[in-house]
Order: structure tokens, then sequence, then C-alpha cells
């Protein structure tokens, strides 16, 4: 799949319970996982994202394979982006 073995992801708390912070894009008419190459990238690109209000949101480390996994597991895409929100890179499953 040519991911580096770790990715920085977003995220999403409500109360006590954490998930992987998904998103809907437009364009494509699917909804993805967020994910950068570097902390500051996501850090400038959350500022961007539709959030909900009442939930925390933060970013982290993580595996690419258990951010894959995931993101299969939940028919999401996964879009490595940049601080601006450009899609550098788009993973489909199958």
């Amino acid at each position: 799949m040519d991911l580096p073995e770790w990715l920085w992801i977003v995220m999403e708390k409500d109360g006590n319970v954490e998930n992987l912070f998904g998103q809907y894009d437009e364009e494509f008419e699917a909804f993805f996982i967020p994910a950068f190459y570097d902390r500051e990238d996501g850090r400038a690109c959350l500022n961007l994202m539709q959030k909900i209000p009442g939930r925390s949101y933060e970013i982290q480390a993580m595996r690419a394979a258990e951010v894959t996994k995931t993101a299969q597991a939940n028919a999401y895409r996964l879009f490595v982006l940049d601080g601006t929100g450009r899609v550098l890179k788009t993973v489909q499953f199958t």
C-alpha cells in the first residue's frame, strides 16, 4: 500500500468513547479517515474540518496497518492530507 509505518490521525472523544475521526468528501462521494504524514499538518488541517460541538479532538500517531484495518472494516477510504486539506494520497479498499 506504500504508506509509512506510522500516520498521524485525529481521534474524536465523546465522553469516555474514543474513535477515529471520519469525514465525508462530496467530490469523491465517500466517507474517509483523514491521515497525515506529520503532526503539524494534522493540527493545521483539523481547524478546517467539520466537528461536532461538545466533542474533543486530538492528533495522535497510529500504525498505518491499524488505520487501514479500521477504515476498511467500516467501509471508509483513507485520505492522506497535507496541512491545507489537499489530498496527497487516497486508499480505497475493495
